[in-house]
């Protein structure tokens, strides 16, 4: 028998749900993962920027909310519903960290541009969760 590379996984029809996941390399990321990317890379840059100009704080803000951000992107494929999860509380946290902040000193950047970027998020992340969420395979629901 010979040798072949896996194929893309076949969707069941009620759920989208995949029966074999093919491994990482073999398929590129939904496209429902690419804001999340997108996101995840501006706070990325957004914090070395701020460290480059020498706030330490910035970088570590900005690399960790973008690496959860891009985490969530690469979590989409297998878990839907835990990724959108995800992308959702990072948004609220940097719109809830960061529009306060904005509305006391109006400065657009850096505080606007974060808490825009957040609110974006929250809005995207939460629609895609609408689209996804299925309460009957929450990790924490008691079972009865």
């Amino acid at each position: 028998q010979a040798c072949t590379l896996p194929t893309a996984p076949t969707l069941l029809p009620a759920r989208g749900l995949r029966q074999h996941p093919a491994p990482l390399w073999a398929m590129a990321p939904p496209g429902a993962a690419h804001p999340n990317f997108s996101f995840g890379g501006l706070l990325i840059a957004g914090g070395a920027y701020g460290f480059y100009k020498g706030s330490t704080i910035s970088l570590i803000a900005g690399a960790g909310s973008g690496g959860l951000l891009v985490g969530s992107g690469l979590m989409v494929e297998h878990d839907p519903q835990a990724a959108f999860m995800l992308g959702s509380g990072v948004g609220g946290l940097l719109t809830a960290g960061m529009l306060p902040r904005f509305l006391k000193t109006k400065k657009m950047m850096p505080t606007g541009a974060v808490a825009l970027l957040g609110a974006l998020t929250l809005a995207y992340n939460g629609f895609q969760l609408s689209r996804w969420w299925d309460p009957d395979t929450l990790p924490f629901r008691a079972k009865s």
